[in-house]
């Protein structure tokens, strides 16, 4: 047992000081070379614009703010595609069980197909052909008075709260709070009783209620701002750029193709007595599918997910591709050819991509925890 502390410590200690020779070396050659380590440059003015800022962002504003900017752009997409990706990964698992024949090979062909094509090149495909041969600014498709598409984007009208925006937020929080109340108590409920609350329907209804009573009761006042033709484009409003939608789209059907898989070999996993019992209980295929096939086979389908869900969220890298401003572009790529310090800022990018995939699959190993059967 000694000896194996003795050989543990003396192995920590091997990779110690190879760490450090290798710092002491890097800050050596950084120094002859004349290149600085300081992390001062994130406070100095950016002097560039970002096409897509979810805060406000200018010329003026600093490096470091235009670092939070690029990160946020960049957990956006991976938040859509994440979604995306999902939702069709599950159709196209399912559809692949399907007694159809023709359900059945056509969610296969579709598997086979984009699976086989590398990310980048369908992203390109969206951005490319998709999007570009969308008309332009003046012949915009109209999809609703409050709504407008071209090959500049997705033009969509925005909330404005003119007053009482506390009132909105605090109805916002105590929904939030109910909808988390109104989910433990269904639980107990069906595991007491066995009978089921919609819990779903009813949380769309605080959500929307909630809010909604609040405004009245503190006199919110809202209103819209629509985009409006101007002489270059369209102004105001949500404006979705096509870099967005192309990334979302092609991250989504290629790793859709994946997740479709994982979703197939899990209901694959359950026992066949198990459909069979939900049959002699008489329930409907969607009930049957809800409670009794869906939860087992989520146990075998979120390890290999997180996997998934983690080279989705490292394959956002891609958007530079295109010049979508995320933390490559816009890190990596404008400030690193401002200030010319590419050890400290590959260094911080490498630190963000490593907290947030650590994020990731903590999350889901706690929600694989929770979900996992526990002995008596």
């Amino acid at each position: 047992m000694r000896r194996t502390w003795i050989y543990q410590a003396l192995l920590l200690a091997a990779i110690v000081a190879a760490l450090g020779l290798i710092v002491s070396a890097t800050n050596a050659n950084l120094s002859r070379l004349g290149v600085e380590t300081s992390i001062d440059f994130l406070w100095r003015r950016a002097g560039f614009e970002i096409s897509q800022s979810l805060i406000p962002f200018n010329a003026n504003s600093t490096i470091a703010r235009a670092f939070v900017v690029a990160l946020l752009n960049t957990l956006v997409l991976a938040a859509a595609a994440i979604v995306g990706a999902s939702v069709l990964g599950l159709i196209v698992g399912t559809a692949r069980l399907s007694r159809n024949w023709l359900v059945s090979q056509l969610a296969t062909t579709y598997v086979e197909l984009f699976r086989n094509i590398p990310s980048l090149l369908q992203i390109f495909f969206w951005y490319l052909v998709v999007l570009r041969s969308l008309p332009g600014f003046r012949d915009s498709l109209s999809l609703g008075e409050a709504a407008r598409l071209n090959n500049r984007g997705l033009y969509l009208a925005a909330p404005e709260i003119m007053t009482g925006g506390g009132w909105i937020a605090a109805g916002f929080v105590v929904a939030i709070a109910a909808i988390i109340g109104l989910a433990r108590w269904a639980r107990h409920r069906r595991l007491v009783s066995g009978r089921a609350f919609p819990v779903t329907v009813t949380a769309i209804a605080l959500l929307v209620a909630v809010p909604w009573l609040a405004a009245l009761l503190g006199g919110a006042a809202l209103d819209w701002d629509v985009p409006q033709a101007g002489r270059f484009g369209y102004e105001g409003g949500i404006v979705i750029m096509p870099e967005f939608m192309a990334l979302v789209a092609g991250l989504s059907v290629y790793n859709a193709t994946y997740i479709g898989e994982i979703v197939r070999s899990g209901f694959a996993a359950i026992p066949r007595g198990q459909v069979e019992a939900a049959d002699a209980l008489g329930l409907s295929r969607w009930l049957s599918f809800r409670l009794v096939l869906f939860p087992q086979a989520l146990r075998v389908i979120i390890p290999p997910l997180t996997t998934v869900y983690l080279n989705l969220f490292k394959a956002t890298s891609l958007a530079a591709a295109i010049a979508y401003p995320e933390i490559v572009s816009v890190f990596v790529g404008t400030v690193n050819n401002l200030v010319g310090q590419p050890v400290i800022i590959m260094g911080i990018t490498l630190i963000i991509y490593v907290l947030v995939s650590l994020a990731i699959a903590v999350f889901m190993n706690w929600y694989n925890r929770r979900i996992a059967l526990t002995r008596a």
